[in-house]
């Protein structure tokens, strides 16, 4: 599991773009829950790439439902910016496909 945060870029105002790669699974999700809450008093807008995700699981779900939540909370947006295949056969077989759609959870 890596997580890298790209703060401060010069192309957007006030976006954090984070890219997570590898694993999104229990044995990570405390660690990248961390890391990622670091961030949130930092920023207005979050966007998160999943593209190098190969493999994730409920925990990886129930993360992305929790930061959605937390970063609404804080009147903050987020929208996920790339899935890998991975991800996309989870949402699907637990029908999230579209609770994320423009990066809002519904």
């Amino acid at each position: 599991m890596a997580l890298k945060i790209e703060q401060n870029s010069p192309s957007c105002d006030d976006v954090c773009k984070l890219k997570i790669d590898g694993e999104m699974t229990i044995y990570v999700i405390a660690l990248l829950k961390e890391d990622i809450e670091k961030t949130f008093d930092q920023h207005d807008r979050f966007e998160l790439s999943l593209a190098e995700v190969e493999e994730i699981d409920s925990a990886g779900v129930q993360l992305l439902f929790a930061l959605v939540k937390e970063l609404e909370r804080r009147s903050k947006t987020f929208c996920l910016t790339a899935l890998s295949p991975e991800v996309v056969k989870l949402f699907q077989r637990y029908g999230v496909e579209n609770r994320f759609s423009n990066g809002v959870a519904a």
